[in-house]
């Protein structure tokens, strides 16, 4: 696997797993040590989600294997590559009580590209794990997803002699991943259809399709709205980009303005905005096309009329003439997006309110950063937050499955994955899910900055009608589920560096700081979510008021 591209082995303790562990050991791989297999998997995530290769995680049988699934479940819906190596009991041993035997066969279901169960290796041939290993990574990073190869061991586990590592015979190799069928049919939709868009979900594109993207939506003289995870926000060559579709999707107003959809384009994930997916359901278009679908088809309206594997984009790597000299579709978004924007600009002042906050962190990065946002309440924090402001920061998110579990190991495996900082956003609940991770942090000595928001909770469900149909004490108890903890001397009895600004010139202050430093920072920054809430009714109001006195 090393010579196919493969850099890292994430190894978990144990003893089954001994001839795997020596094996890594001898092949010059990188191998790291995790006491938790959980934070392993999402170290795994983190750091193919920059690097495009997998990460080989290696642990022993029983249930070890099982504390992958949440990374597994992400990694195969968001199509990241991923190999595990599970060590495992003998066939002879297996279903007769063996200690820490368990049914790893098929384990993970169907969220795995590929599983394989390999024979006792003292059955097998040089030539067939050569084999295996090539598979492995075709069905890992060309058809992007995780792959389980389970290893059957039997005692003595400790190697006879000294590991000699074979001559390797594989060579890397990348797919065509071209799509000319798609491109023909893009140019030939922009060219019949004025009303069309183009939606970018939270993907991990390359810069290259990304500026691709770009000139497509140029050509055709359609918007693009863009996720805050998309990486399309914050491009100097963004004209086109719509940064605020929460706002503009979910005013009556403007939707009677804009009049009928035509067609949409939808790249791989779906955004992450509700008022979005609702404005589309409510205006289906007449063609709905879909590229580069992960495990999941993003059509929860069941609209979707065709789809195309691959990258029909590649074809616009030049400047071509646009297919119309003019277009009111699209100045009736770039109008909208314009009101809207100055508008959300405009309310950002209060200091407790989360929009405001991670709207400051963009501010202080350094230029090429990469931010992981977390699930539930950042990613829509920063849908609002996230403005083109000419930073070309790289976003990271976990939004194949959406849990908030693991996102500081994803971070942690990102920030080791490159060679610019990773700021990861992360609320108090998503905090207390990975504790394993901050632990891994410290003992790898990673450098890397969070900026941990504490809300006292569950904050989106404040966003939910659930907020008005139960009394309060419900609500808190079920719902905002406050972990309670004081952060700020858990995290200074580990060692680690911590700021508490209480304002966001002072957050600004702190993120620059932690940006000319090595190591891990946290920053610890308390937010307010009725603020949030009431910020996020103004917007709405005011930008209607706007769009009610006309163009």
């Amino acid at each position: 696997m090393k010579a196919l591209g493969v850099r890292e082995v994430a190894v978990s303790p144990g003893s089954r797993n001994t001839p795997l562990v020596l094996a890594a050991d001898v092949t010059g791989l990188d191998v790291k040590v995790f006491l938790d297999e959980r934070v392993a998997g999402f170290y795994a995530l983190g750091n193919a989600k920059v690097t495009n290769a997998p990460v080989i995680l290696v642990c022993t049988s029983g249930t070890a294997l099982a504390n992958y699934l949440p990374a597994v479940i992400e990694a195969n819906h968001s199509g990241t590559p991923m190999v595990i190596c599970s060590a495992d009991r003998p066939p002879e041993l297996r279903q007769w009580g063996a200690g820490q035997t368990i049914d790893q066969v098929q384990l993970y279901g169907g969220n795995v590209r590929w599983f394989y169960d390999l024979p006792v290796p003292n059955n097998a041939s040089l030539e067939l794990a050569q084999n295996i290993a090539l598979r492995a990574w075709d069905r890992s990073v060309v058809a992007g997803g995780p792959v389980h190869l389970n290893w059957p061991l039997q005692k003595p586990l400790e190697p006879p002699a000294d590991l000699e590592v074979p001559k390797a015979k594989l060579k890397p190799f990348n797919s065509p991943n071209y799509c000319e069928a798609g491109a023909q049919r893009l140019i030939e939709l922009a060219g019949e259809y004025e009303n069309g868009l183009i939606s970018v979900g939270p993907n991990d594109l390359s810069s290259d399709t990304i500026e691709q993207i770009g000139r497509f939506s140029e050509i055709a003289s359609w918007p693009v709205i863009a996720d805050p995870a998309s990486q399309m926000r914050g491009r100097a060559s963004a004209g086109s980009i719509v940064t605020t579709g929460e706002i503009l999707c979910g005013s009556n107003l403007f939707s009677d303005l804009l009049g009928s959809l035509d067609v949409v384009v939808q790249v791989g994930l779906a955004p992450t905005s509700k008022a979005y997916k609702e404005w589309l359901t409510e205006n289906p278009p007449k063609q709905h096309i879909l590229i580069s679908p992960n495990t999941d088809w993003v059509d929860s309206s069941n609209a979707i009329s065709e789809t195309y594997h691959g990258d029909p984009f590649y074809v616009f790597t030049q400047e071509k003439d646009v297919l119309r000299s003019g277009s009111h579709w699209l100045k009736r978004w770039k109008y909208g997006n314009e009101i809207a924007s100055y508008t959300i600009q405009q309310q950002l002042l209060d200091d407790g309110n989360e929009f405001s906050i991670v709207s400051a962190v963009i501010e202080a990065i350094e230029d090429n950063s990469k931010i992981m946002l977390s699930n539930s309440m950042v990613i829509r924090d920063a849908e609002l937050g996230f403005q083109n402001n000419k930073i070309a920061y790289r976003t990271l998110c976990n939004r194949g499955a959406n849990g908030i579990d693991g996102i500081i190991s994803t971070s942690l495996g990102a920030s080791f994955g490159s060679e610019e900082k990773v700021v990861s956003i992360i609320g108090d609940v998503a905090t207390t899910h990975d504790f394993g991770g901050i632990l891994a942090a410290v003992r790898l000595e990673a450098d890397m900055t969070i900026v941990m928001l504490d809300n006292g909770g569950g904050g989106i469900f404040s966003f939910l009608p659930i907020n008005n149909e139960i009394n309060e004490d419900q609500f808190k108890k079920y719902f905002l589920t406050s972990p309670d903890l004081p952060f700020t001397n858990i995290f200074k009895s580990l060692g680690i560096e911590i700021s508490t600004p209480v304002s966001i010139s002072e957050l600004i202050t702190d993120v620059k700081k932690s940006m000319l430093k090595t190591g891990l920072s946290i920053i610890y920054y308390q937010s307010d979510t009725s603020a949030t809430v009431r910020i996020l009714r103004s917007i709405r109001e005011a930008f209607d008021h706007e769009i009610a006195k006309g163009e």
